[in-house]
C-alpha cells in the first residue's frame, strides 16, 4: 500500500465520498463495509464513516446475536433475554463511533419495550452515545421519551424535536426544560412546541436563553411574553417562530421585545394573516437580512387583502432598511381545488398602495411574493417598485396561481423591471404580452439584461407570439425558455390556448439564441415560422 494511504487522516477524507452520496445509503453502505472488510488499515476509518450517520435502530439491533432477539405478532423486534456485558460491549464499540442520530414514527413501531428497556438500561457510564453530535427525534408520544433522554448527553451540539404543537402536556414541557442540564453545549434547536401553559413556555425560554453558545433556533410562541424572553438570545444568527399556537389576547408587558443580535435569518410561520400581522406589531429587529413568511391557513384558501395591506405595514416597521430577501408563502392555501369565481374575483388584486410600505427597502435582493394577485399593479407601479429596488436579483410577483384577473402589466413594465434592476437573474411575473414600441422608452434606452436565460409568466395572456419572442430577445438576449402555468394546478379553459402560443415562444427565443449574430431576430423568427411545425417534448419547467 502506498504511504500517502497510511494516515487514518487521509483515509477518512476519501471514504468520506461516501458519506456525501449518504442520499443512496445501501449502495454506500455496501461500498463502507466491503472497505471495512478490506485490511486492517482499511477497517477503522470506513468503520466511522459507516457508522456516522444512523436512521433509527436496525444498525444496532444487527449487532446483537441473531440467537438472542426474535420477532413478536406484531412484527416487532424483541428479545429473549437481557443483553450480557460481552454483548454490550460488542454494541459499544459501534455505539461510539455515532455522530448523527434521526428517528422517526416507524423506526420506534418496529421495535419491542424489551428492546427499549435494554437500551435504556445500558451498563455503561456514559450515554449510549457517548459521541453523538445531532439527534433528531420525530415523534411526540410520551412512552418513550425515557429512551429519548438516554440519548442526551454533553457532546450534543443539535437537537430537532418533532414535538406536536396542537397536543401539548406537562411531560413534553419538562423534557425541554432538561436540555440545558444534559446538552449544555447546543447550538441548534428545533421544536415547534410552545409549552402547556405560558408558565412553562416562559420557563422553557428562561432554559434557552441559557444556551450561550445557541445560534440556531425554531421555536413555538405562545405569547408576547414568549417573544420579550427571548429577545435577550444574543449568540443567535437564525430564529423560525410558529404561531400556531399563539394567542392574540393575552395580555402582555409595556415592553417590546428588541432583537439585537446579528440574525441572518428570521423564520416565521402563523395560522393567519391577523396572526402574523399582530406578532410583528410587537416584536423589532434591528439587523435581519433575510424573512420568510408562511401563513399556513385552516379555514380560507384565500388570503384577506386588507389584512395583507396591515401586514406589509407592520414589516416595514418591524424591520431593519437593510434587509436583502422578503418572502411570503401561502402554505397550504392553494393545496386543495379553487373554483374559478374565486380565482377571477378582482377583490383579491392587490393594488400599488399594499406595496408602498416596501419601497423604502432598497437593498432588497430577493422579493416572493409568488402568490398574491398582481392584477391590479401597472407599468407606472411597477416602474417606481423597480426603482425602489436597484439590487434586485430575483422577483417573484404574482404566478404562484392561475389567476384570472386580467393582468394591467404589460411588456412595458417588464422593460422598467430590467432598466432600473440592472442585476436580475430570475424574474416570475404575470403580464399581459402583447407588442410594442420598441423604439420609444423604455425600450430605447434600457440595457438588455444577459443574465436571465428563463422566466416564468404565470398565467399571461399573450397576442402574437413572433413579436414577443423578438422583443423578449431585446430585453434579454440570453432568454430561450419561457414557462407557462404551474404544473401544480389545472389550465383553465380560457386559458389553454395561451400555452401552445408561449411554447412557440420558447421555440422562436431558441432559435434566435442559436443563430445570434448570423441573422437578425426578426429573421430568425420568420425562418422559425416558415419551416414545418416541430413537434418535440420540452422539459418541465421549473422556478
Amino acid at each position: 500500500m502506498h504511504l500517502c494511504l497510511l494516515p487514518p487522516e487521509i483515509l477518512l477524507e476519501i471514504f468520506s465520498v461516501c458519506d456525501f452520496y449518504s442520499k443512496l445509503p445501501i449502495c454506500c453502505c455496501a461500498t463502507l463495509a466491503s472497505l471495512a472488510r478490506t485490511c486492517r488499515t482499511f477497517k477503522e476509518p470506513a468503520l466511522d464513516i459507516l457508522w456516522k450517520r444512523i436512521e433509527g435502530f436496525k444498525p444496532l439491533i444487527a449487532c446483537i446475536p441473531e440467537h438472542v432477539t426474535k420477532t413478536d405478532i406484531r412484527g416487532r423486534v424483541a428479545l429473549k433475554r437481557p443483553l450480557l456485558n460481552e454483548e454490550w460491549r460488542l454494541i459499544i464499540r459501534y455505539t461510539q463511533r455515532i455522530r448523527f442520530l434521526r428517528v422517526v414514527t416507524t423506526h420506534l413501531d418496529r421495535i419491542d419495550n424489551q428492546v427499549i428497556q435494554a437500551f435504556i438500561s445500558a451498563p455503561s457510564p456514559t450515554p449510549l452515545l457517548p459521541n453523538l453530535h445531532s439527534l433528531s427525534w420525530r415523534d411526540d408520544r410520551e412512552c418513550f421519551f425515557p429512551l429519548l433522554r438516554t440519548f442526551f448527553g454533553s457532546t450534543i451540539t443539535s437537537v430537532v424535536l418533532g414535538f406536536t404543537a396542537t397536543a401539548p402536556s406537562f411531560s413534553k414541557s419538562a423534557l425541554v426544560t432538561s436540555l440545558a442540564v444534559h446538552c449544555p453545549s447546543i447550538r441548534e434547536f428545533r421544536c415547534e412546541y410552545a409549552g402547556e401553559s405560558q408558565e412553562s413556555s416562559d420557563a422553557i425560554c428562561k432554559v434557552l436563553c441559557s444556551l450561550r453558545e445557541l445560534f440556531r433556533l425554531g421555536i413555538g410562541v405562545l405569547s408576547a411574553q414568549t417573544l420579550l424572553c427571548l429577545a435577550s438570545l444574543s449568540s443567535l444568527k437564525y430564529l423560525s417562530l410558529d404561531l400556531r399556537m399563539y394567542n392574540i389576547n393575552h395580555t402582555r408587558s409595556g415592553s417590546t421585545p428588541i432583537y439585537s443580535s446579528q440574525l441572518e435569518e428570521v423564520d416565521i410561520t402563523a395560522p393567519s394573516l391577523s396572526v402574523l400581522t399582530h406578532c410583528l406589531r410587537n416584536i423589532r429587529f434591528l439587523s435581519c437580512r433575510s424573512l420568510n413568511l408562511c401563513i399556513d391557513f385552516d379555514d380560507s384558501p384565500l388570503y384577506d387583502p386588507v389584512g395583507f395591506q396591515d401586514l406589509l405595514a407592520s414589516f416595514s416597521e418591524c424591520f431593519p432598511p437593510a434587509i436583502e430577501k422578503f418572502r411570503c408563502d401561502f402554505m397550504s392555501a392553494y393545496d386543495s381545488h379553487i373554483e374559478e369565481d374565486a380565482l377571477a374575483d378582482p377583490s383579491f388584486a392587490l393594488g400599488f398602495a399594499v406595496i408602498t410600505p416596501m419601497l423604502s427597502f432598497s437593498h432588497l435582493k430577493i422579493i416572493d411574493l409568488d402568490w398574491i394577485c398582481n392584477s391590479a399593479i401597472d407599468d407606472t407601479s411597477l416602474k417606481t417598485m423597480a426603482q425602489s429596488w436597484p439590487q434586485l436579483e430575483h422577483f417573484l410577483f404574482g404566478c404562484g396561481a392561475p389567476w384570472l384577473v386580467p393582468p394591467s402589466l404589460t411588456l412595458i413594465g417588464l422593460a422598467h423591471l430590467i432598466h432600473h434592476c440592472p442585476l436580475l437573474c430570475n424574474i416570475d411575473m404575470s403580464f399581459n404580452a402583447c407588442p410594442v414600441d420598441v423604439n420609444s422608452a423604455p425600450f430605447s434606452n434600457t440595457n438588455p439584461n444577459e443574465k436571465i436565460w428563463k422566466i416564468f409568466v404565470g398565467i399571461s395572456p399573450i397576442v402574437d407570439p413572433v413579436a414577443v419572442a423578438c422583443q423578449l430577445h431585446k430585453l434579454m438576449p440570453e432568454l430561450t425558455t419561457v414557462g407557462f402555468c404551474d404544473l401544480c394546478f389545472a389550465v383553465p379553459p380560457p386559458f389553454k390556448g395561451f400555452n401552445e402560443d408561449w411554447s412557440r415562444v420558447s421555440d422562436i427565443l431558441e432559435v434566435i439564441t442559436t443563430n445570434a449574430g448570423i441573422v437578425g431576430a426578426e429573421a430568425a423568427a420568420q425562418q422559425y415560422m416558415l419551416a414545418p411545425r416541430r413537434r418535440r417534448v420540452r422539459d418541465t419547467y421549473l422556478t
